[in-house]
């Protein structure tokens, strides 16, 4: 074993003297953390949508439809949407094209004098055609208001045309018809009170053996990188470990390995050092990327002996893949072209770029099953979800089982192989 160390120890100096494309490889995760982030902003690491901006247009100028934005800004939706008021259509087509609003609701003129008659009066929605996501969320909101505000038109009729009397006849108001005018909205208001407890509702989870716990990323920060980082940290090893890989590629396509096979190490001290070197470049990777979230990002890193198992576990397989990818390989075009495939194939199934919890049945199983996606969860489970390492059995179980079976299947071929 000390010339597979010696070896390991030689390929490792290499890596430290050259470290260029890793340090840059290094940056991956970061930069894309950083970009997430950006982009969703603060209402992400909430665990919100960014707010759909929602442009609003008042075509009767009455005191119905006035009241028509406030029902908006005080319903439960209201984290949902930024509602903006424009002067006429003109200005919201101006804004769809440039995508700085994702729907118009139009008030049409006659909305009042259609409610005060009792006719239909009906609010107007436009959607952005170039946009998906927010007009839907525009719609629902939409259709929630409306089923809401049916509901108190229909208990507040008798007030209603109380009021409309009043206008056909032009008789103006005592305090006596204020009074009952008054009395009748807010009986009308107690009667569908009960839809206000929406806005206090609250959803929690309760996970085996844990306390009821938040849904969602948190009120801080470092709760949305906690959530997210974990999926590019592996999504960055595996290109990586491909790298690295892809230099042991070289030295036998140049002949460097046979020169070392013929000394008096044997093939398997060959072969070993080449897996020593991978699985410690990979842990002292991980090492770094720990640091690197725990210093910007405020990761807290919880319950060490637990991430050490699943880096351990995730280093093995990462290794063992782009060995045997290698052993197999007769070109680093080739090797290339085939990791760069499978790492891909695995970062998309194992939920690197968009959570597994979103994807239909099927694939969120197999997101389980795929060494990286295990991994990723676990790493998810203590970071996010505290969860201890004797509650992460079967995540540990797929990713040590992969990681060992990719690692022996590599250095047993690449044995066979320096042997023929």
């Amino acid at each position: 074993m000390t010339a597979a160390f010696t070896i390991a120890a030689h390929h490792l100096r290499r890596v430290v003297r050259n470290p260029g494309l890793i340090l840059l490889l290094i940056a991956i995760p970061l930069t894309i953390a950083v970009i997430e982030y950006a982009a969703f902003g603060q209402t992400a690491a909430a665990g919100k949508l960014p707010p759909a901006r929602i442009l609003f247009l008042d075509e009767d100028g009455s005191l119905a439809s006035g009241m028509v934005p406030q029902v908006f800004a005080g319903g439960p939706e209201k984290d949902l949407f930024d509602l903006a008021h424009v002067s006429d259509r003109g200005e919201a087509l101006r804004q769809f094209k440039k995508s700085q609003a994702a729907a118009l609701i139009v008030v049409p003129k006659g909305f009042q004098d259609n409610l005060l008659a009792g006719r239909r009066a009906e609010l107007v929605l436009y959607k952005n055609p170039i946009m998906s996501i927010g007009p839907e969320i525009a719609r629902d909101m939409l259709d929630m208001t409306v089923v809401i505000g049916n509901g108190l038109y229909g208990q507040a009729m008798e007030p209603i045309r109380a009021i409309k009397a009043m206008i056909d006849t032009k008789r103006e108001a005592t305090a006596a018809d204020i009074a009952a005018i008054s009395a009748g909205f807010f009986e009308a208001g107690k009667r569908v009170g009960g839809l206000q407890g929406l806005a206090n509702l609250k959803v929690s989870v309760q996970r085996p053996g844990q306390t009821a716990a938040r849904t969602g990323f948190g009120s801080d920060p470092k709760d949305f990188f906690a959530y997210v980082f974990p999926g590019l940290v592996v999504f960055a090893l595996m290109f990586i470990a491909q790298s690295l890989a892809i230099r042991l590629l070289r030295d036998r396509t140049r002949g460097l390995q046979r020169r070392i096979a013929i000394t008096p190490a044997s093939p398997l001290a060959v072969v070993s050092g080449g897996a020593i070197y991978m699985v410690v470049s990979m842990l002292a990777l991980l090492v770094v990327l720990a640091a690197l979230g725990a210093l910007v990002f405020r990761i807290e890193l919880r319950d060490p002996v637990a991430l050490v198992t699943i880096g351990v576990g995730f280093a093995l397989f990462a290794s063992g893949l782009h060995l045997l990818t290698i052993s197999l390989a007769h070109s680093d075009r080739g090797a290339s072209f085939v990791g760069g495939v499978l790492v891909m194939v695995l970062a998309l199934i194992g939920g690197s770029f968009l959570p597994a919890e979103q994807y239909p049945p099927f694939l969120r199983t197999l997101s389980t099953l795929v060494p990286n996606g295990a991994a990723q969860q676990a790493f998810i489970d203590v970071l996010v979800h505290k969860l201890a390492i004797s509650q992460l059995g079967g995540r540990l179980a797929v990713t040590w089982a992969w990681g060992l079976l990719t690692l022996g299947l590599a250095v047993s071929f690449e044995r066979r192989r320096l042997r023929v």
